[in-house]
């Protein structure tokens, strides 16, 4: 009996593994970017407290522009990850994190699943693919639909909370005591919604299973039966109403602001328009559950178009959708009524139906059309569904017991390769964005994305990035960072007044829109008689997000333009307090006080920086002009040394240290330095810096010769 158990477990396990192994060579893009990347909670610099106070993006809880994603213990895991990897990013550990939190959720459905069928005694198995449990766990494992919830790092928030969940319906009935039961509950369900705020769902779904447990409805009139019954179905929503307020209280009983690009139905003014077009909505859900071929990262801006017309046939698929959960309730009912008992099957569709409720509009507005990582609990049932379906068919169909067998394993083998192919689709931004366009050809987020892929020179072009950046504002006219990323090129084509176009469009549309006001900023300081409305628009990028290092830094530059030294160090060092490892405010700051004839607090401020960027060559750069310029000779040839060390192609770095060695009679060092100078000026730009040193160099060398 243990040997079989233990079979069972490994194979969940391999099916697991080998489902979601290839995510282990994702990188962080899309939301892991603003969620892990650029998420200060995540550093060591912000104490571990700071969790608790800010959103999962790292904004305060109680800011207006808040995403009230409020998932403390999610972004602890990260920070975690960021400790045993010695304070860097490391991506594989972080996806590996994920591929072993799905394992273990995995291995617990089959005690879920166990706990459900609720089975007294052990039947006699001639096979082990006879156990619906086990069938059911071995589904869950390989559906593709988890893939987003294993690939992509923000899915943590779902693995953690839907591994609570499964715990504590595993442990539910098998607490001795009232009090016992009620700090179980409490904790679990209160620590599962610290994870992601969804996880509250599993108080409603223990409600349905205390009145399973007790499987004849009618022993529900029963003294003893009747108070026990109420008292805990108090308690649970109790329970539910406390971490409900608490959690309302935190984020200040504000509730976040969507756009109608995030969930265009939510926004129609008919009514009609949004009951049919969210029932279709449910229709795809289900359909990703029954047959997962058409995923797609994002669903959002067009991806699913709204049904406003009679004449649509999509109102057939509401009407067959509609159909069949009709059909299912009558037999469930009819059960209820005619055999006086509560039957799995109502486990299986609570476990696939409370916990989409947050999902689906009918509570509060979401802000997004589909997103599978929510469906990682709901494929619960629809799993837990499948395996008692085929047992079922076994039993009655027993002479083709085994054409059920291998239709479920080539259902099965299905589920693993598809698994393979998307986690292969989420390992770069480039095979996600196309694979999108696949599914969602008429998304203006999916041309959005393959355009900030394709403007970085690397992975593309300039003229195809404002090509796909276009195509995704003819998608959608209002989308305001299309317009921003889009100005963005045109400014480093030179075409301002375009660019100025866009971006003033781009805050006409979302006038706190803190990035496009900065880069209308950056596009009005390019004018010298635009100055004034530079630093106006600046300050409107500031305002509607205080801690924005970027523009504080942009803002600097600015006022060292315009003379105003003080103000410009002000703002750089406003950019690398905000920001510790912005190099390049550092950079300016040591530059602009060295310039000041203030070598030593130049020199005190670049040791500071030296302690968050110690690989920056700028920083390094800096430092060796002052050290030069204050005599320290060895000192200053370090850190020009450690400058081009961490950036080997800057002519700058060879030129000023070819000073340096001119300045310290090491006439051959420098011409070395000076000769590497220009080579590199003429491959990138005419500069004539190390000619000119060269030259003088060289005549400085003819004339003492001459003098011999």
């Amino acid at each position: 009996m243990t040997n079989a158990i233990s079979k069972k477990y490994i194979t969940i396990a391999c099916c697991a593994w080998a489902s979601h192994f290839m995510s282990l060579w994702g990188g962080f893009f899309f939301d892991d970017s603003e969620a892990i990347v650029h998420n200060q909670d995540i550093q060591s610099r912000r104490p571990w407290q700071s969790a608790f106070a800010n959103d999962f993006w790292g904004t305060s809880i109680t800011h207006p522009s808040s995403h009230k994603s409020y998932r403390p213990l999610t972004v602890l895991s990260y920070r975690l990850n960021v400790f045993f990897s010695g304070g860097r990013l490391d991506a594989f550990q972080f996806h590996t994190v994920n591929v072993v939190l799905h394992g273990i959720l995995s291995l617990m459905a089959l005690p879920l699943f166990e706990c459900l069928l609720k089975r007294k005694k052990p039947r006699k198995k001639l096979h082990i693919l006879d156990d619906p449990a086990f069938t059911g766990a071995l589904l869950f494992a390989s559906h593709p639909v988890h893939t987003e919830a294993v690939a992509s790092l923000v899915g943590r928030a779902d693995l953690l909370a839907a591994i609570l969940f499964f715990g504590l319906i595993i442990l539910y009935k098998n607490v001795s005591g009232l009090l016992g039961w009620f700090v179980s509950v409490s904790l679990i369900s209160g620590t599962a919604v610290l994870c992601k705020e969804t996880a509250i769902t599993v108080l409603g779904v223990c409600i349905i299973y205390e009145v399973y447990l007790r499987k004849k409805p009618s022993k529900f009139w029963s003294e003893t039966f009747e108070k026990t019954f109420l008292m805990r179905v108090g308690l649970l929503v109790l329970i539910g109403f406390i971490i409900m307020i608490l959690r309302l209280k935190v984020m200040n009983f504000e509730g976040p602001t969507f756009s109608p690009t995030d969930n265009p139905a939510s926004f129609h003014e008919r009514l009609t328009v949004r009951v049919l077009s969210y029932n279709y909505i449910y229709c795809l859900n289900a359909l990703l559950l029954v047959w997962p071929q058409w995923l797609c990262f994002d669903w959002s801006m067009g991806c699913v178009p709204l049904i406003q017309q009679r004449s649509d046939l999509r109102i057939f698929a509401v009407l067959a959708f509609w159909l069949i959960v009709i059909a299912v309730s009558y037999r469930l009912v009819k059960d209820l009524i005619t055999k006086d008992k509560v039957d799995v099957y109502v486990m299986a569709l609570s476990l696939m139906l409370i916990p989409f409720l947050p999902s689906s509009n009918l509570l509060l507005r979401v802000g997004f059309v589909i997103a599978e990582r929510t469906l990682l609990v709901p494929s619960t049932g629809y799993c837990l569904l499948v395996a008692v379906g085929l047992e079922k068919l076994k039993s009655r169909f027993g002479s083709v017991k085994n054409l059920f067998t291998a239709m479920y394993i080539l259902l099965l083998v299905t589920f693993v390769a598809r698994s393979i192919q998307r986690n292969y689709e989420w390992i770069n931004e480039v095979r996600l964005f196309k694979s999108a366009l696949e599914v969602c050809p008429l998304n203006a987020k999916v041309h959005y994305n393959i355009g900030k892929v394709l403007s970085n020179p690397t992975r593309g072009s300039l003229r195809d990035a404002e090509r796909s950046y276009r195509h995704a504002l003819e998608l959608y006219p209002r989308y305001e960072q299309a317009m921003n990323n889009l100005a963005n090129i045109l400014r480093e084509k030179g075409q301002l007044e375009e660019a100025e176009y866009w971006l003033q469009l781009a805050v006409a549309v979302r006038p706190n829109f803190a990035a496009g006001w900065m880069n209308l900023a950056i596009v009005l300081g390019s004018q010298e008689e635009r100055w004034g409305e530079a630093v106006r628009a600046y300050k409107n990028a500031l305002a509607h997000r205080k801690e924005y290092p970027d523009a504080q830094y942009n803002l600097g530059n600015l006022y060292l333009d315009m003379g105003d030294h003080l103000a410009a160090l002000d703002c750089w060092k406003k950019a690398a307090a905000l920001r510790p490892t912005h190099a390049a405010a550092w950079g300016n700051s040591m530059a602009l006080l060295d310039s000041k004839g203030m070598a030593s607090a130049a020199v005190e401020l670049g040791q500071e920086a030296l302690k968050h960027v110690p690989k920056s060559a700028a920083v390094h750069f800096a430092l060796g002009n002052v050290m030069g310029k204050l005599n320290r000779l060895l000192e200053a040839e370090r850190h020009f040394r450690d400058a081009i060390k961490y950036d080997s192609k800057n002519s700058l770095y060879y030129s000023n240290l070819g000073v340096l060695y001119h300045r310290w009679r090491r006439l051959e060092d420098a011409e070395k330095m000076y000769l590497k100078a220009l080579l590199l000026e003429t491959e990138a730009h005419p500069a004539t810096t190390a000619r000119q040193q060269l030259l003088r160099l060289q005549n400085q060398r003819l004339q003492t010769k001459k003098l011999v």
